[in-house]
């Protein structure tokens, strides 16, 4: 169990019981462009590609599965930029909410369960903390 889950046992029913950290994800990412090519470089070379080879010939064929590979490779990498910046990018948007005092839009959705998760709990619980913080002012002044 993850030390944040210890913390805070309502995260178990928000099905943030397994943490895969950023790096890990990178890492396969980069795998998994590593061995897409020879994956399918093997293939031209198996018996089934055999007739696309010669029927356009073997250059032609690396050529087109070598762009098969960037086009998937790009589609990933915006893929996992945008997983990881998009949540990032929230939490900036809410932040400079909070920071002019707006406290009515100022919780953020728990889509993912690594750092980015973590750091947006966190940030759930100041701006909880603050807002009693802001009612416990409010109530002296009166």
């Amino acid at each position: 169990m993850s030390e944040l889950s210890k913390k805070d046992p309502g995260l178990k029913g928000m099905g943030m019981a397994f943490q895969i950290p950023i790096f890990y994800k990178l890492m396969v990412s980069m795998l998994f462009v590593a061995v897409l090519p020879l994956a399918l470089l093997g293939i031209v070379f198996m018996g089934d590609a055999q007739s696309l080879a010669s029927g356009i010939g073997l250059q032609n064929a690396i050529f087109v599965l070598t762009l098969l590979t960037l086009a998937v490779v790009v589609m990933w990498s915006f893929f996992l930029a945008s997983s990881i910046t998009s949540p990032i990018v929230k939490l900036s948007q809410v932040a400079n909410s909070v920071s002019t005092g707006d406290l009515n839009n100022s919780d953020i959705d728990i889509m993912s369960n690594d750092e980015i998760g973590e750091l947006a709990v966190a940030f759930n619980r100041m701006v909880n903390s603050y807002k009693i913080l802001d009612t416990l002012a409010r109530d002296d002044m009166n």
